[in-house]
């Protein structure tokens, strides 16, 4: 040990031993920094303790964690005792807490109020044990290897010159899953020699204080290579001369959390993992603030990263809560992101117009129609040609990339008043083409309706499917009724191998697509002269698709030479941010990317090419919208005020009108540009 670290400790000996007389003696708050006040279960025992005690205390915050009951503590630079008594009082008669420090002022005032402390609290002997010594010798005061459950200090660790022998011996004495719980003083810079010796510069808690890049360096060498804090607070130095001194160095308070736990890394990471607080803590038993960011309330859940799920799982806390297994990496964790994320997915919040404005406003993005900068070139056509029917959002497959989120547990479906007025106002509009979609249309009662009488007034009637309920026999009819109307079937196929394709839809969607498109050859679709067969590529993450002409070979030699099945043409689709893919990207921290991706890829051709020019869409309640994105938006087509619906063209057509545009339109505006006919370049 060299002269100047022994220096050190007789300085910092000397300052608290007989230069203070009382907390009011500092000279900065550094040592007294919480502006906060303890929790209720810290000050319920406040008053239980001695005055002496409480005057002559020194530390900066209250690092008591909850769930005590039975635990051995250990609190390093204990003083007078303040925090070994309340943690007596929490841990309870048949926990145990040794309080170490090497003032002998201090402990003599700890000394004399052990038996009084224990009788004020109703043990019959008592559980508090104090300890002459140095912090970071812990070894030779008896603590043995693995024995602790917690290791707390206020505002002392700052004062030792041997920090790093300190966090070596308080990982060695801490139980599997045991926790460091520590308010202590950091700075944002390291200071020079000359500074860290200043004797009242170290006695006020600044001089030691560590710089916070350099801390994390250090946890990491013994083991801990993740922490939390759970209160940061800024240092205010009132004193001139200290001020002056200290110049541009800028001190925090700050309350750290280090679990002794394995698996941890190095950076927090997304694997969608949830936690949920079931109670039960006696001193905390409505929610638990695991961090500063991240108070957890009972019955919520929470996303957390893989450092905070295995610290809570693997320590005194994990049976207080549920947290699901870990999953696929998602990228680097983002609270605010991850969180958003898993409310999108429980359905407290959505995709909608305001959270795609706010993400482009984030990443400069102009609106689509600024972007356009032609508003006669998103005007819709007086006389469009298509009208595409949402019939149902039920499916029997609940998709990855579905953007309308169609699904089993989706039971919505078109009315036969509104079929009927659809059929009508198909005639009468002058419209060329049926297009029809769901979801699943076949899971609408009135489907198999819908085409023969659609067919009679259409030039060409679309079937838009997955293909996989016509394995089921009440379903297999639907085969031979598409092939009887002579409907264009275009079949959802997201990639051209089973384990791809599987991944995307579900187990076993790739087989019993195949198979029925086998069945469909042999009606003759796919084949020369007979109806339309149509393989739709969706792209399964945030990417645009390859081109398509270079796709269709792909899938052609994949099909046809090894599954032997026949098609006309394959379209290559953009994904929307909404629906279960905006799920996708939230969980992976992708939304602004992707939505730059499809702004840098804008294709001003492919504008004047889009399809909601020359469509009209009719959702399963019979409003009106330019596209099926506009769905989810709720953005439908206005009329006079307000949302058009099929009755209005039942009669007379639509008056001219411009598209109503979102962020969304620039999914169909990138690259090669994308409708539901595919490419539009």
């Amino acid at each position: 040990m060299t002269d100047e670290k022994n220096d050190i400790r007789a300085q910092v000996r000397e300052y608290y031993g007989k230069t203070l007389g009382s907390s009011d003696d500092l000279k900065t708050n550094a040592c007294c920094c919480a502006t906060e006040r303890p929790p209720k279960y810290v000050l319920d025992v406040m008053p239980d303790i001695a005055d002496e005690i409480v005057e002559r205390f020194y530390g900066c915050g209250s690092p008591i964690p909850p769930a005590l009951t039975g635990a051995t503590v250990v609190d390093l630079g204990c003083g007078t005792g303040r925090d070994v008594y309340v943690l007596s009082k929490l841990v309870g008669p048949t926990g145990r807490v040794i309080g170490v420090d090497m003032t002998p002022e201090q402990l003599a005032v700890a000394q004399k109020y052990q038996d009084e402390q224990a009788e004020k609290f109703g043990f019959e002997h008592s559980n508090v044990e104090f300890k002459a010594g140095f912090i970071e010798d812990l070894e030779e005061l008896g603590i043995e290897d693995g024995t602790v459950d917690l290791v707390v200090s206020n505002c002392v660790i700052n004062l030792t010159p041997f920090k790093d022998q300190v966090f070596s011996e308080i990982y060695r004495g801490l139980k599997p899953g045991g926790e460091l719980y520590f308010s202590d003083v950091f700075c944002d810079r390291r200071m020079s020699d000359e500074l860290r010796a200043d004797p009242v510069l170290r006695g006020e808690c600044l001089g030691g204080a560590m710089y916070i890049d350099d801390f994390r360096r250090m946890l990491a060498k013994h083991g801990w290579k993740s922490y939390v804090c759970t209160a940061v607070e800024d240092i205010h130095v009132s004193d001139l001369a200290l001020e002056t001194k200290l110049g541009f160095t800028s001190f925090t308070s700050r309350t750290v959390r280090a679990i002794k736990a394995e698996g941890l890394e190095d950076a927090e990471e997304n694997y969608g993992q949830v936690a949920r607080y079931l109670g039960g803590m006696p001193e905390m038993p409505r929610y638990f603030d695991l961090t500063e960011e991240l108070r957890l309330i009972k019955g919520r859940e929470y996303a957390v990263s893989g450092n905070l799920a295995a610290m809570l799982e693997q320590s005194r806390y994990g049976k207080y809560f549920e947290v699901t297994p870990r999953g696929a990496h998602r990228g680097r964790f983002d609270l605010a992101r991850a969180q958003q994320a898993l409310e999108m997915r429980r359905g407290k919040h959505k995709a909608d117009l305001d959270y795609l404005n706010e993400a482009c406003e984030r990443c400069g993005i102009p609106s689509f129609y600024d972007r356009v900068n032609l508003p006669e070139i998103l005007q819709a056509n007086e006389r469009p040609a298509t009208m595409q029917v949402n019939i149902t959002y039920a499916c029997n497959l609940a998709c990855r990339h579905c953007y309308l989120e169609c699904g089993p547990k989706n039971n919505e479906v078109m009315s036969r008043e509104t079929m009927e007025q659809i059929l009508t106002a198909f005639k009468s509009g002058g419209y060329k083409t049926l297009d029809v979609t769901g979801g699943s249309p076949e899971l609408h009662p009135d489907c198999e309706w819908f085409l023969r009488e659609g067919a009679k007034i259409a030039e060409k009637v679309i079937v838009r499917t997955n293909l996989t309920l016509e394995e089921k026999p009440e379903y297999e009819h639907f085969l031979d009724v598409f092939a009887e109307v002579g409907a264009d079937v275009c079949v959802s196929l997201p990639y051209f191998d089973a384990e791809n394709a599987d991944n995307q839809r579900g187990r076993g969607v790739f087989k019993r697509a195949v198979a029925n498109i086998r069945k469909l050859n042999e009606r003759g679709y796919g084949r020369e002269g007979g109806p339309e067969l149509e393989i739709v590529y969706n792209v399964a993450g945030p990417f645009l698709p390859p081109p398509q002409e270079l796709l269709a070979d792909a899938y052609r030699v994949k099909l046809t030479e090894q599954q032997g099945i026949d098609f006309n043409e394959l379209y290559a689709f953009n994904n929307f941010p909404l629906g279960r893919f905006a799920m996708d990207l939230a969980d992976a921290g992708l939304t602004d990317d992707y939505l730059k991706l499809l702004h840098d890829n804008f294709n001003a051709f492919a504008v004047g090419k889009i399809m909601c020019r020359d469509q009209v869409n009719v959702d399963v309640d019979g409003r009106l919208y330019d596209c099926e994105c506009n769905h989810v938006l709720e953005m439908p087509i206005q009329l006079d005020g307000r949302d058009a619906t099929i009755a209005d063209i039942v009669d007379a057509p639509l008056p001219p009108r411009e598209v109503r545009t979102s962020p969304v339109c620039y999914s169909c505006a990138a690259g090669a540009g994308s409708s539901c006919g595919g490419s539009l370049i």
